[in-house]
Formats: C-alpha cells, structure tokens, sequence
C-alpha cells in the first residue's frame, strides 16, 4: 500500500463517503487523520494526550478536539492540529472525510484526512500532547497487529480494536477511524494491483 499516491488516498477516501451522525445531546469534535510519508513509506502521525486533560487523558489519538460554534469540521481539525503539534495549515493537503463517530463520552467525532507535506518542525503543545509519534501504515494493514477485546460500555458489549506499538496503546475511536481508512485503503489498493 506504500505505493499508493496521493490520487490514490483521496480515491479510497472519497469511495466510502461520510455518514453524518445527529449530535442530539453529543459535543461535535473533528480530529485529523494525517498521513506523511517518511523514505517512501506512509505513516500516520499520532499523538498522546497528558494526563492533565479532561477525557480521554493518556489516550493515544490523532490532532484535534471539539468545534467551535458553527465552525466547519475540516477548520476545526485544521486549527486543533496547529494548536497540538504546530503544523499550520497550508502544510496539510486535506482528501476528505470519513463516517462520524459517536464516543461514550459524548461527541461526535468527524474524521478529517489529510496528507502532511513536512513534520520537521512539529512543535508539541506541553499543555495537551506528551508525545508525537508516527506509525507505519503497514503496521495496521498487517491484521496480525489487531487485538480484538469486547468490552462492557453502558451495559453493552462492544469489540474494540487494540494495537500495541513503539510502547504505546492505540483503541478506542482512534483504532475505529484507522479500520475505516484502512477498509477504504485496501479497495483501492487491490484495484490497483489488478489493473497491472
């Protein structure tokens, strides 16, 4: 999949569409899901919220957090991105959207995809991330790397996705925007692969 050019990204983006979840009683969130490719290989870049947050905290995920009133969700993730890790805007090209996602805590999360051209100056935001790192994308392609666990939340059984890299937890609605993209990813990538 590391061939995969960046017409190919947005293709595999855009074939599985968003579904808009009603926000009723949730807070709307966006995050961005950044993709960047180091010596030829993509990775998604990730990071770790402090302790000192008020969900989620410790948890791994990607860029960003709740909207503002009547803010579009592409700037939200755009803005909350800048804000954690420094990366402005016009240093991220974004393809598209993926299906929202409701969280036991209350939001509705809009995944926003986008490829970042540079992450030499990453400047993490002590207050809200204590670490930025990045992951393979064939690390989640390989299922092998997938833990599967089912868990009570609410009184109901869900199964959750759990990977386990560089020392680090990846779950929750972090692990489910991955599996989306990735879906989406491996169509595209197999379409590719028998056109040659």
């Amino acid at each position: 999949m590391n061939a995969l050019s960046i017409a190919d990204i947005r293709s595999a983006v855009l074939s599985g569409g968003r579904a808009e979840l009603q926000r009723e009683d949730c807070r709307p969130a966006a995050v961005l899901t950044p993709l960047v490719s180091i010596n030829n290989e993509w990775h998604f870049l990730f990071t770790k919220r402090t302790e000192d947050l008020e969900h989620h905290r410790g948890q791994v995920s990607f860029p960003g957090g709740s909207l503002e009133e009547d803010e579009p969700c592409e700037s939200g993730a755009l803005r909350e991105t800048f804000e954690e890790i420094g990366i402005p805007a016009h240093a991220i090209e974004v393809v598209g959207f993926l299906h929202d996602i409701r969280t036991p805590s209350r939001y509705v999360i809009t995944p926003v995809v986008g490829v970042v051209h540079s992450i030499d100056r990453l400047a993490v935001n002590p207050a809200e991330v204590s670490r930025a790192f990045t992951a393979p994308l064939s690390f989640f392609a390989d299922e092998a790397n997938a833990e599967i666990r089912f868990i009570t939340i609410h009184g109901i059984s869900r199964e959750v996705y759990f990977y386990h890299y560089d020392g680090e937890t990846i779950w929750g609605a972090t692990a489910m925007i991955l599996r989306d993209l990735m879906r989406r990813l491996r169509m595209v990538s197999q379409r590719s692969n028998g056109r040659k």
